[in-house]
C-alpha cells in the first residue's frame, strides 16, 4: 500500500503580538510546528531550538527505531530550552509546543506536547488524533 503525504502550513502573527513565536519544518521524512508560548519570553527562541534539533532527524532513520529516535530528540530540545532558560535570564519561561510526525520505511511517528494539534485527513473525513494538554482539555475529560 502506497501512503501519499500533502501539507500546507501557514502562520500569521495576529492582531495582538507584535512577533511571531511559530516554527515549522517539512523534510522528505519529517514534518514539525512548534508554537512558541505567547506572552511567553523567549517563545520564538523555544520554537528555534525545537525546530533546530528535531530537523536533524530529517534523514534515513531505520523503522524500528523510529518511536525512540523520535522521542530522544524531543528530551533533547527540552533539555537545550531548559540549558537556555538557566544560563540566559532574559528567556526564564520560554517554552513551545512541539508537533512532529517521522517517516521511515513506510512507517510513521508522533510526538506531541502542548496544544498544536495533528489531524488526519482521509477521504473527505478529519480526524483530530492528538489530546490537547491544556487545563481545558482536561476538564473536558472528567
Amino acid at each position: 500500500m502506497s501512503i501519499a503525504l500533502r501539507y500546507a502550513a501557514r502562520s500569521d502573527v495576529g492582531l495582538v503580538r507584535s512577533n511571531n513565536q511559530d516554527s515549522g519544518y517539512a523534510g522528505s521524512h519529517l514534518l514539525v510546528v512548534a508554537d512558541g508560548m505567547g506572552g511567553h519570553a523567549g517563545g520564538d527562541v523555544a520554537s528555534s531550538v525545537a525546530i533546530g534539533r528535531l530537523a536533524q532527524l530529517d534523514s534515513e532513520t531505520p523503522a524500528s527505531d523510529i518511536v525512540a529516535t523520535l522521542e530522544e530528540s524531543v528530551l533533547e530540545a527540552n533539555q537545550e530550552i531548559l540549558r537556555r532558560a538557566r544560563d540566559e535570564p532574559q528567556l526564564r519561561g520560554l517554552g513551545t509546543t512541539i508537533t512532529a510526525l517521522l517517516r521511515a520505511e513506510g512507517k510513521f511517528a508522533l510526538a506531541h506536547i502542548g496544544d498544536s494539534r495533528a489531524y488526519l485527513l482521509r477521504t473527505e473525513e478529519t480526524t483530530q488524533i492528538t489530546k490537547d494538554h491544556t487545563f481545558v482539555q482536561r476538564l473536558l475529560d472528567e
